[in-house]
């Protein structure tokens, strides 16, 4: 019986090795981009010697890596729960929520007791001060995950509490998402889940207004907005989505795979 959204066709184990690389990636990027923020608050100037693009390449993409994570979250989310669950409109919303509390709630939960003992302990760099509203406002936004919220309006946390703003937004966006798809993805008025698809190019396309217009000069806001994160997020649902419905032959694979390694390339050495 033909459904909304069939399940995507890949074994539970399999993992896929595009996705491992763009992790990758990813991981490089936003570790080097925040070894370089502790080199250069300790004036060393090891950057000197290389040249600009170089240096930038390196370096200066920890933000391009962190929208890396986000699309390949979204990616995941949605092939996994195609798998459990399609079409989208049978997601079962308990053992959804439920998954994904196991998943984050326990070490998210020992991150911020070690952080808060470490602010009572005064550890220098640890301690959440008077101006960003103190340990319990920084507590209260990370368990509502509002971090960047507080951010923007405030300013930076300590460097281990800043990492959260990342988590906020996909949480955020992972807080409605079994809601739209059992709201939208089968809703036949639309005609198999178009509204829902809708929704998803909706964040797409107000992704880059999230992280420029929208920010009213707010630098922290810019970075760490909702709609800037979920733009990514929405992009990772959609490409599920489409690789769940379609048959692709091998040429036109190697063809976009060639088309999206060029684009992620120029897009890290030109960002600049």
């Amino acid at each position: 019986m033909a459904t909304e959204l069939s399940p995507i066709s890949m074994g539970r184990s399999k993992r896929l090795d595009g996705i491992d690389l763009l992790r990758g990636f990813a991981i490089f990027f936003v570790l080097v981009e925040h070894v370089h923020i502790r080199l250069a608050l300790a004036k060393v100037p090891y950057t000197q010697f290389l040249p600009a693009q170089l240096w930038h390449f390196l370096v200066g993409n920890g933000e391009l890596g962190v929208q890396m994570f986000f699309a390949v979250s979204g990616f995941l989310i949605t092939s996994i729960s195609l798998r459990r669950w399609a079409p989208l409109s049978q997601i079962n919303l308990r053992d959804f929520y439920t998954l994904r509390f196991a998943r984050i709630a326990p070490l998210f939960l020992l991150l911020l007791a070690v952080l808060s003992g470490l602010h009572f302990a005064h550890v220098p760099n640890y301690v959440v001060t008077a101006r960003t509203g103190g340990l319990g406002r920084a507590l209260l936004a990370a368990l509502t995950f509002r971090i960047n919220v507080l951010e923007a309006r405030t300013w930076y946390l300590p460097g281990n509490w800043d990492i959260l703003w990342s988590l906020s937004v996909e949480e955020m966006f992972y807080l409605f998402f079994p809601l739209v798809c059992f709201l939208f993805a089968g809703n036949k008025l639309f005609g198999r889940g178009k509204l829902f698809i809708a929704i998803l190019i909706t964040f797409v396309v107000l992704g880059p207004f999230g992280r420029t217009v929208w920010t009213h000069g707010n630098l922290i806001w810019r970075d760490y907005s909702y709609l800037g994160g979920m733009e990514g997020i929405a992009l990772g649902c959609l490409t599920a989505l489409i690789v769940s419905r379609t048959h692709f032959s091998r040429t036109a694979l190697w063809i976009m795979g060639s088309a999206g390694a060029l684009i992620v390339t120029l897009s890290l050495i030109f960002s600049w």
